[in-house]
């Protein structure tokens, strides 16, 4: 493997490890990103292709949000989760009810700490 496909599988790999740490296996990208960057400093445009791949393999769900707030405007409010291997045939509905339940945690903290004015 070349060094450049080697550093996309490790990349890969370390997307999948923090994943597999959280609780929920849950993470807005943005934080995934700014601990990638900081653990093995990766490069955002590295880390968005690593999900990229890791998406159209069935290894994660990345689900865009919105949030009407205009403190929010141009907020990456991705969130991804990962697509547990060997879960059977509910992993993606699971993989996508982390991603919700973790989307609205945040959300609920957001709106009972922020304050328009």
């Amino acid at each position: 493997m070349s060094d450049v496909g080697q550093r996309d599988s490790d990349r890969r790999n370390n997307v999948l490890e923090l994943l597999c740490k959280r609780k929920r296996q849950a993470l807005f990208v943005h934080e995934l990103c700014a601990t990638l960057r900081q653990a093995h400093g990766a490069s955002i445009s590295d880390i968005e292709r690593a999900l990229a791949e890791l998406e159209a393999d069935g290894a994660v769900v990345v689900r865009d949000h919105y949030c009407a707030d205009p403190h929010l405007e141009g907020v990456d409010l991705r969130v991804v989760a990962l697509v547990e291997p060997g879960a059977g045939a509910d992993a993606l509905w699971r993989s996508i009810r982390a991603s919700e339940d973790t989307w609205n945690d945040w959300l609920a903290m957001y709106l009972a700490n922020h304050r328009c004015g």
